[in-house]
């Protein structure tokens, strides 16, 4: 196995700087800082780069409100009527059940890239303890251990590896064919081939076998995740619920006897988290991403190699 990384192992690790204190920093001033830092760095937050423009529409449109309609008495029924409170209230009650929603979906993404990090040590270590093995097998097999990694991750991704991944057929000649299978079929056609040869016996292929089944088994939840999102009706009227809300928030707090300087706050605040809270939901709920609150695959994929190498001879 190369120690350096081929160009179809390419890694892409970009994550904030840990903002929580760690275990050997537990003075106040570091809780302190965990509390500050989302005040003073909100503009690293992944999702504020496309909550903003929903916020600064939502103070045009209430100014826009103030300016033609001013206190109005016409709108006080509908302060009386507290239809807004009614909404948030059902509102409220559908965030919370999307924003688990996504959140469930991010940690099975997360669960199941946990195993295949295990297994994949596992594995490695054990081919390793087979004393028949050469070491040249014994280095292709952990490479292509690695190569499936990768070609997951990218499979996931719908993207494409910047070169050939190591081990297997160039990717010329795989157009159309889901790699992840494709080398998976590789590893499994290598161990039968040891079997075969009588290099390793049915015990010892027992042995292996739990973690060759869970190569294909953690393809598949992760394909279960991402072709299966969130029902369209549902995201629907959740986002009908926010926008209502929004539209009805500078009607409702008109006569309220405050200056447009402080309800524009107000609403603009309202509209941060209500529209925050659905993008994050939005984005997380697709965990295999490039973005910033997506699983880091990269990292994962980097992992898996580096223990392989560790493992097995190079």
């Amino acid at each position: 196995m190369v120690e350096e990384t081929p160009t179809g192992w390419s890694d892409r690790s970009s994550e904030l700087p840990a903002v929580s204190p760690t275990s050997s920093d537990r003075s106040p001033f570091a809780h302190v800082r965990m509390w500050i830092h989302p005040f003073t760095r909100f503009h690293e937050v992944p999702v504020f780069k496309r909550v903003w423009l929903y916020v600064a529409l939502t103070g045009i449109y209430t100014l826009i409100v103030h300016w033609l309609l001013g206190p109005c008495s016409q709108w006080e029924a509908l302060k009386e009527a507290n239809s807004l409170g009614y909404v948030s209230v059902i509102l409220g009650v559908l965030l919370v059940f999307r924003t688990n929603a996504a959140n469930e979906r991010w940690w099975e993404g997360r669960r199941v890239w946990g195993q295949l990090v295990n297994d994949s040590r596992n594995l490695a270590m054990k081919v390793d303890s087979l004393a028949e093995l050469r070491k040249s097998e014994k280095e292709e097999f952990g490479t292509l251990i690695i190569s499936f990694a990768y070609a997951l991750k990218h499979h996931l991704r719908n993207s494409t590896p910047s070169s050939d991944l190591p081990g297997i057929e160039p990717l010329s000649e795989l157009a159309g064919k889901n790699i992840p299978v494709h080398v998976a079929d590789k590893i499994y056609a290598k161990v039968s081939s040891w079997r075969d040869s009588g290099i390793i016996d049915n015990l010892e292929l027992l042995r292996l076998d739990p973690h060759l089944r869970a190569f294909m088994d953690i393809a598949g939840a992760c394909e279960r995740i991402r072709s299966t999102p969130l029902a369209v009706s549902y995201r629907a009227f959740m986002r009908q619920g926010i926008a209502i809300s929004l539209l009805l928030a500078p009607f409702y707090i008109s006569n309220t006897g405050l200056e447009i300087w402080w309800k524009l706050p107000i609403v603009m605040l309202a509209a941060y988290f209500m529209v925050g809270m659905e993008m994050i939901a939005e984005e997380i709920e697709e965990p295999f991403g490039k973005e910033g609150d997506d699983l880091p695959l990269d990292t994962f994929c980097l992992n898996i190699r580096n223990t392989v190498n560790q493992v097995l001879p190079t």
